[in-house]
């Protein structure tokens, strides 16, 4: 009798320790994916990104191909409006490509060091790793952690990140300070050994169509270009206004590529946004500033002296705000455009 019940001991034992090996805590995972980060040499993922922050959610299809030690090629696709724009890191620097508009823009950049997006597996490495203070969950499917959000938007506070058993991303989502998803991107597939042709991260390539079921043709852009040359500017009025600060003036200019609406707002933060129809022309000149992630977009901020300038292009719709204010008031103003009505 004795021997049976010893018998039983040992096995609960035994059980006891192979569950504990089979479950790893928050460290065991923060350890391992350090390793990994410092091991990557390359993956490919796709994800849809949904956006919470206007009337009605925006949905994107995202496609990020990473290469060590750091080539960066993240395609944003408007599934409504069938537009894609191209935020592209190569040896010559970071670029944001407008392929449809045959726009694109060079930076000298850290990104994306210097600023984290959920759709990048490197970005949320980070968040949990720097993040001494994170929540930790683990399921039968994987791990959930909750740590502070990487942006430039202040009200999104949070994210919260769920990788499988694997440690890959299958879902991340941002946070507001009410706890509600504000954004939400969820993977669809993850390639850890993929094979990028020689040009993959080329500037040119990728503006003259890497894939043609992505990015439109030249003959599209030259229709919308003689479409927008035709059509007056339909301006839209930010959601959101620094408080303090209202419209106060509103004019029509026409300049060299046509219409231009000018609007400006005074008060305790003044800024000017203006919003014109541009044409498929060729702007590659290097400038020093750093892209901006809006969410539905990619923005261009320059900072000087004594104002900011943001610009951003979005359904065919090229807008720039001027002001001396924080970039995250900026950042919201920038995000409250896209679902406004047209005046």
């Amino acid at each position: 009798m004795r021997r049976i019940a010893w018998g039983v001991a040992a096995l609960l034992l035994i059980m006891v320790v192979l569950t504990g090996c089979g479950q790893k805590n928050a460290a065991d995972i923060v350890s391992d994916l350090s390793k990994r980060y410092e091991k990557m040499e390359g993956y490919t993922t796709k994800a849809k990104m949904t956006i919470h922050t206007g009337k009605t959610p925006q949905i994107y299809e995202v496609e990020v191909w990473y290469k060590q030690p750091n080539f960066y090629r993240v395609s944003l696709k408007n599934t409504k409006k069938d537009i894609t724009q191209i935020l592209l890191r190569n040896d010559d620097g970071v670029y944001v490509l407008t392929p449809h508009l045959n726009k694109s823009f060079r930076f000298q950049s850290d990104w994306p060091e210097s600023s984290g997006q959920i759709y990048l597996y490197q970005s949320l490495i980070n968040s949990i790793i720097d993040d001494q203070s994170r929540g930790f969950k683990a399921g039968s499917d994987g791990y959930q952690f909750d740590v502070r959000a990487k942006t430039n938007n202040q009200t999104l506070s949070r994210q919260r990140i769920w990788l499988n058993k694997d440690l890959y991303p299958t879902k991340a989502v941002l946070l507001n300070d009410q706890d509600q998803v504000m954004v939400e991107v969820t993977f669809d597939r993850f390639n850890t050994d993929p094979s990028f042709d020689k040009d993959a991260f080329d500037m040119n390539r990728n503006m003259n169509g890497l894939n043609e079921q992505t990015l439109p043709s030249m003959r599209h852009a030259q229709t919308d270009k003689n479409h927008h040359s035709e059509k007056e500017v339909e301006a839209m009025v930010p959601g959101y206004v620094p408080k303090g600060s209202q419209l106060v003036d509103e004019q029509t200019v026409v300049s060299m590529e046509g219409e231009v609406v000018i609007m400006r707002y005074q008060g305790r933060q003044p800024f000017t946004l203006t919003q014109k129809n541009p044409d498929a022309v060729q702007a590659s000149a290097p400038m020093y500033g750093q892209p901006v992630d809006l969410g539905y977009t990619v923005g261009i901020l320059l900072e000087g002296s004594e104002k900011k300038r943001l610009s951003w292009t979005h359904n065919n719709t090229e807008f720039e705000l001027y002001g001396n204010l924080p970039v995250a008031e900026m950042v919201k103003i920038a995000q409250s455009v896209q679902d406004q009505p047209k005046k």
